[in-house]
């Protein structure tokens, strides 16, 4: 796997990490439940809708223009899998960056697209909230 610094790290049972949830029809946070024994990701919990289903990885090429889709696309569940951050509690006094991962009590798990002067702009699945935070 390759983690968000670019380096390859090997997954683990418990690990975070993106993939399609066929029940909330979007790329969400997961948990790895199975590997295959080449150590592969193969099966996931969501951790918004706690649903559990195989490792479907992220769906980006399927909207990327026509060159885009000349490349051939990397296997699902291969190295190219995106590793997330473990979600740290949303509190108005937290300091956050872009990447980041939070819990939040209402909205559930959402990931910081933008942080602006003392907001953050998150998105929730298909929806983004602003939010305040300490700067």
């Amino acid at each position: 796997m390759i983690n968000t610094s670019g380096r390859v790290q090997r997954v683990r049972l418990g690990d975070d990490v993106v993939s399609r949830c066929g029940r909330c029809k979007d790329e969400r946070n997961h948990q790895i439940e199975a590997l295959d024994s080449g150590g592969n990701i193969e099966r996931v919990t969501c951790k918004t809708c706690r649903s559990t289903h195989l490792h479907r990885g992220q769906r980006a090429e399927a909207k990327k223009s026509d060159a885009a889709k000349r490349q051939p696309a990397s296997p699902v569940g291969s190295a190219t899998a995106r590793i997330v951050r473990p979600a740290r509690s949303y509190s108005p006094g937290e300091t956050f960056t872009v990447g980041d991962v939070i819990d939040h009590s209402k909205f559930g798990f959402g990931e910081v697209m933008d942080v602006r002067s003392g907001k953050i702009e998150v998105k929730f699945g298909g929806e983004r909230r602003t939010l305040i935070h300490k700067h």
